[in-house]
């Protein structure tokens, strides 16, 4: 209910002390006396052979490679070096193992060659073979997200920023313009504009930026002129949602904390569901959007949205005061996750609107060099520690399509096929489980023959049901599960079953935007990111189009369907070229589609609860008392995507999960969680 709703988000906005985890923390730290432990040098303990194996190649499965890397090898005492492998399986081979000079080279992204139907990382980039690149899917970074401006800091000489939807390519500034560069370069886009379809626009670069400006003062005026802009246009509401957003930005600021903390045994999350708990995050997450926007008080302009406006003219002007809401918000969802903001819930909507207050970048050369990047340095941890020379190299990347994993007592096998793989002592999924296409079987403890395999219980047990209506039965009269328990395996949470959305990029050159169609006049200055209305992206088919390089025709869209040869040339004009179609997901009318997506779908917060980051813990499977080190465990690191996804969401998640694993294998020693949960 709307009342309801309301208080969610009074608890979110008003409240100025420090989430509870996060005060007790503080409290204890004051109080107790709790130091940093001394990072004494230790002898290495004797190799222990422990094997694990990451499923995904991608920033989850990378950046937690490089998380463990960091807990094994400077562990403390003797618990240190205790991981003699690290192999992630990815369906894509490792970036730098296929990187060559393009020449005449087939066009490919850097998460090719890859097997049909697999759609590999969401982190991916297209080289063309004139050197430019483009992001494929994940295209930008922010200046907040901290975990992934560490692992830049940490490798400079190959992790450079680079401007936001640029192509990677520089001019030389020892080469003078020639007359015909100088007359196109003033017609170069600029800024963003939100175009409502039918050739009306509701913000365009000439409202905050005219035409007489010239070009050399945009990137100064623009800072000044286009935030003075939306204070105009959007008033208070503009102020409310700024407050909002940095109220969730002091909350990401306390996770970072929460997870550097290795003492307290209430920062090792069990689940995202935790995390977001902790500072004050959960309700924002099972609310839709819409709903989190009206606690706000914020202007909804009904006339702006789908069912009525689809039809019709706006007939709104630029000099009237906007709908932040049913604008520039709408535009930055559907942009970002290609949901409206009743799909969206409030938490992911939030992180949506984060960036349009600070800094934007990517990675020069391709964001993909991220996940590069985090297996050189977690090499070069072990490289320059103290733990002992191997025979083999601790970390290795294989592309191989995992197909089977089978967990016995003291370990899981992992197959390709009718290929093992070999067996390992923990497994963790860095890929959504609804697209990894894996079976998760195990061998029951009262089983008499070990071939007899059985569905691994990814989200725990339950009692039989039939316990409630049978209290006279003895437990020899009530139907067991397989492992003759009265208990069963929970079902899957929808965040675990719920498709992807399908989101297809398209990269053009040689094309030539009509100007008639989008409404524009001759003389008017094209936006570098055109993003939709709702409308807009109904008579359009496409949720943004970014002009890359407006000289070339390089251009590139996001749409939920690949565009057919009439839409391509109507946007871009008959003689634009097609460079290369990116389908992430697209349903089960095409082969493999319904395995892929490019985001999670939300459902206005109905999909925000999460599987846990520990799905099977064979130590409790087995009868050997609680979770611990004595059996197999399969982790699953985007168990956080249910309530919001990114790549920093996704670092966040690797972090999370290396952390509990450094746990499981004594690596880190936290403190007596009862004595604390009991000061909480």
């Amino acid at each position: 209910s709307t009342l309801s709703n309301n208080k969610i988000l009074s608890m979110f906005i008003h409240t100025t002390t420090l989430p509870s985890i996060a005060a007790a923390l503080l409290i204890c730290t004051s109080l107790c006396g709790a130091e940093d432990p001394i990072d004494e040098p230790a002898s290495p303990s004797p190799l222990k052979g422990n094997r694990i194996a990451i499923i995904g190649g991608g920033i989850s499965g990378t950046f937690t490679a490089k998380y463990l890397a960091e807990y094994d090898a400077r562990g403390r005492g003797s618990k240190k070096c205790l991981i003699d492998e690290l192999d992630i399986f990815d369906v894509s081979p490792p970036p730098f193992l296929v990187r060559s000079p393009r020449g005449n080279a087939t066009i490919q992204s850097s998460a090719d060659p890859r097997p049909p139907t697999w759609q590999g990382s969401r982190v991916s980039t297209l080289q063309l073979n004139d050197g430019n690149t483009i992001e494929l899917g994940a295209s930008i970074i922010y200046s907040g997200n901290k975990l992934v401006v560490k692992l830049m800091e940490g490798d400079p000489d190959n992790l450079v920023k680079s401007p936001p939807m640029s192509t990677g390519k520089k001019k030389n500034p020892d080469i003078a313009q020639s007359d015909e560069e100088k007359s196109t370069d003033k017609k170069i886009p600029s800024g963003f504009g939100i175009y409502h379809g039918m050739n009306e626009w509701l913000i365009k670069p000439s409202h905050y930026l005219p035409s007489c400006i010239p070009k050399f003062l945009h990137p100064i005026l623009k800072k000044i002129l286009q935030p003075l802009y939306f204070l105009w246009r959007y008033s208070a509401d503009y102020f409310r949602l700024r407050h909002a957003v940095k109220r969730a930005v002091h909350a990401f600021d306390l996770i970072y904390e929460l997870l550097e903390d290795v003492q307290h045994e209430v920062t090792f999350f069990e689940s995202p569901m935790d995390i977001w708990d902790a500072v004050g995050l959960r309700s924002v997450a099972g609310i839709s959007f819409h709903d989190f926007l009206d606690g706000l008080g914020l202007k909804r302009c009904e006339e702006l949205e789908l069912d009525k406006s689809a039809h019709g003219s706006y007939g709104g002007f630029w000099w009237i005061p906007g709908c932040l809401r049913s604008e520039l918000v709408t535009a930055m969802t559907i942009n970002t996750y290609n949901q409206d903001l009743n799909q969206m819930n409030g938490l992911v909507g939030l992180v949506a609107y984060v960036p349009s207050g600070g800094e934007l970048f990517s990675v020069e050369g391709g964001n993909y060099k991220l996940m590069e990047s985090a297996i050189r340095q977690a090499t070069k941890i072990y490289d320059t520690s103290a733990c002992p020379k191997l025979p083999v190299q601790r970390i290795q990347q294989h592309q191989k399509r995992i197909t089977t994993v089978v967990s016995g007592e003291n370990s899981m096998e992992i197959f390709s096929a009718d290929e093992s793989l070999g067996n390992f002592d923990i497994v963790i999924l860095a890929a959504p489980l609804q697209q990894s296409r894996i079976q998760f079987l195990m061998e029951s403890p009262m089983s008499m023959d070990p071939s007899v395999l059985h569905p691994m219980a990814l989200n725990g047990i339950h009692e039989n049901p039939d316990l409630e209506d049978n209290h006279e039965k003895s437990s020899s009269q009530l139907l067991n599960n397989e492992h003759g328990q009265l208990a069963f395996a929970s079902p899957l949470p929808p965040s675990a079953t719920t498709p992807y959305t399908s989101v297809v990029t398209t990269v053009v050159s040689n094309a030539t935007l009509n100007v008639t169609h989008f409404g524009l006049s001759e003389k008017e200055q094209w936006p570098r990111s055109i993003l939709v209305s709702e409308r807009g992206k109904l008579t359009e088919g496409i949720t943004t189009l970014t002009i890359l390089d407006f000289e070339k025709g390089l251009m590139k869209t996001f749409s939920s369907e690949v565009l057919t040869t009439e839409k391509r040339n109507i946007l871009f004009g008959s003689h634009h070229a097609l460079e290369y179609v990116q389908v992430w997901g697209g349903g089960e009318k095409e082969e493999g589609g319904k395995y892929g997506g490019a985001t999670p779908n939300f459902d206005g917060g109905r999909n925000s609860e999460s599987l846990p980051f520990l799905l099977y813990d064979g130590a409790k499977h087995w009868g050997k008392g609680n979770a611990g080190s004595t059996g197999p465990a399969l982790y699953y690191v985007n168990s956080i995507e249910s309530a919001v996804a990114a790549i920093e969401i996704s670092a966040v998640g690797a972090k999370s999960t290396a952390k509990l694993v450094a746990r499981r294998l004594g690596l880190v020693n936290p403190a007596s969680g009862a004595i604390l949960h009991e000061e909480l």
